[in-house]
């Protein structure tokens, strides 16, 4: 290509091959770092139930300073409907504990106080097993546990005492 002054321009760009060489690279950086990401998603995830834990802790606690006595509930999932509106245990309900918007995704945990006496409390967060497992895709389920003390634990499906392990 001449320019007006009758010099000759150089052309300037990037060939295909250079291009896909790039890509390439691209493609694997990002090969190693999802599982990394993968990692970091569950940790948030477990994250999310200790925080729903520690609320029904504290929900419950202002059941008992009213009633002496703490209150059990079943399951909740959050998106439970019965004739086109969220349903909720009639104990989470009681002590104000609810998932909103109850018309989204399943939430990734079932939350509920399996003990409830007048001196102990255990509320639990458990994930669907394998292929409904949301926190770690294709791995057993876990489970974390507070109770009336707020001491808070994990335990795996293998049944070790700890944070969840496998993703």
């Amino acid at each position: 290509m001449k320019a007006f002054d009758g010099k000759a321009l150089r052309e300037r760009g990037f060939s295909l091959v250079e291009l896909m060489i790039v890509v390439g690279i691209i493609g694997v950086l990002a090969t190693l770092a999802m599982p990394r990401f993968q990692q970091f998603q569950a940790k948030a995830r477990m994250g999310e139930a200790k925080n729903m834990l520690n609320h029904i802790y504290a929900l419950e606690e202002a059941y008992y300073l009213d009633r002496d006595t703490y209150i059990v509930f079943g399951a909740l999932y959050g998106s439970a409907k019965a004739a086109g509106t969220c349903v909720a245990p009639a104990g989470a309900t009681a002590i104000g504990f609810t998932i909103a918007p109850c018309n989204a995704q399943l939430p990734r945990y079932a939350y509920n106080v399996t003990v409830a006496t007048t001196t102990a409390m255990t509320a639990v967060a458990t994930t669907g097993a394998t292929t409904n497992n949301q926190v770690c895709p294709g791995f057993a389920a876990h489970t974390f546990n507070i109770n009336q003390l707020r001491s808070l634990s994990g335990t795996s499906s293998a049944g070790v005492v700890g944070a969840p392990t496998g993703c």
